[in-house]
């Protein structure tokens, strides 16, 4: 659960979700599956800032 104050969350849900969407069942989601699924995320988050500054200058281009 999150506050107004977190922008951005993923949970066991959230990776279970996309392995489902995937085709790979849920009992395929181990422990050690959800630690290198986190630290691939860490890896390709690393210019988490850039995409920030691209969704704000989208989202300022929306709203006006």
């Amino acid at each position: 659960m999150s506050d107004q104050n977190t922008i951005f969350i993923l949970t066991k849900e959230d990776v279970i979700g996309c392995a489902r969407q995937m085709g790979i069942p849920e009992e395929k989601i181990t422990d050690d599956v959800l630690y290198q699924v986190k630290k691939g995320m860490e890896w390709g988050l690393e210019c988490w800032d850039e995409v920030m500054r691209e969704a704000i200058n989208q989202a300022l281009e929306l709203t006006g």
